[in-house]
């Protein structure tokens, strides 16, 4: 699935289906705070994860959004909203950034939370899982033998949320690893221990400052014959 972050449309295609992309245009509606209706783009300046054969989006404070798919009928997704209540913000931590993230089958929303106006400063990240059943969001202390990665691009368009195997990749366990891109001037990433609540600032880029393209996250993954896969966190192309 390759979502257009400046159109309402994204594209599809099945693996081991017709093997054939097709472009699919949507309409999100919502309402101001004048009552006013405007346009929601799934994606843009907002997380976005896939769980359990769907692929799920933040769409208002009370609704969660999400993409099925019918194996029977692929060229058909169907396109629904979940009544939800977005997670309680303080009013004392006005700017913040959320990340949808799938770990282990499950589905989580993380909360990145500045001093104030300083961007370059996390106060707290919380972590909050879905309970389907419900619905709801629902804190959780840890995430156990987990790892959290988060990031996105400069300028807003996009975020990016992933979750790997502490131990198997020789990592500190319950830790979340934000990738700051809304900071300007500066490229850190904070290591927040959740079950500690400690953090720890590392600057692993020394003095590489690029305003319009921060560095991303790339996930290597391995298929059956050894052939390597990146995923890429891009809102761009990237060129050679």
């Amino acid at each position: 699935m390759v979502i257009d972050l400046d159109k309402f449309e994204y594209w599809l295609c099945f693996v081991g289906g017709s093997s054939k992309w097709e472009r699919h245009v949507y309409a999100l509606t919502m309402y101001d705070a004048d009552d006013q209706p405007v346009e929601r783009h799934m994606a843009r300046h907002h997380g976005i994860a896939a769980v359990g054969g769907k692929v799920y989006f933040e769409f208002t404070g009370n609704e969660l959004g999400f993409v099925e798919f019918d194996t029977a009928d692929p060229d058909e997704p169907k396109l629904g909203l979940i009544e939800v209540d977005m997670v309680d913000i303080p009013d004392s931590m006005p700017v913040w950034w959320s990340y949808l993230v799938e770990s282990c089958g499950e589905l989580f929303l993380a909360v990145v939370f500045f001093d104030g106006e300083n961007v370059h400063k996390v106060v707290e990240v919380a972590v909050y899982k879905m309970d389907f059943s419900t619905p709801a969001w629902c804190k959780v202390d840890g995430i156990g033998d987990r790892v959290f990665l988060l990031g996105g691009d400069r300028i807003g368009l996009s975020n990016f949320g992933a979750s790997c195997s502490a131990s198997e990749h020789g990592l500190p366990s319950n830790c979340v690893y934000f990738l700051n891109h809304l900071a300007i001037i500066e490229n850190f990433v904070h290591v927040i221990d959740l079950d500690k609540g400690t953090q720890e600032v590392r600057r692993p880029f020394g003095d590489f400052v690029d305003p319009l393209r921060p560095p991303f996250w790339m996930l290597p993954t391995e298929d059956v014959d050894g052939n390597t896969t990146l995923l890429l966190n891009t809102p761009r192309s990237l060129e050679a």
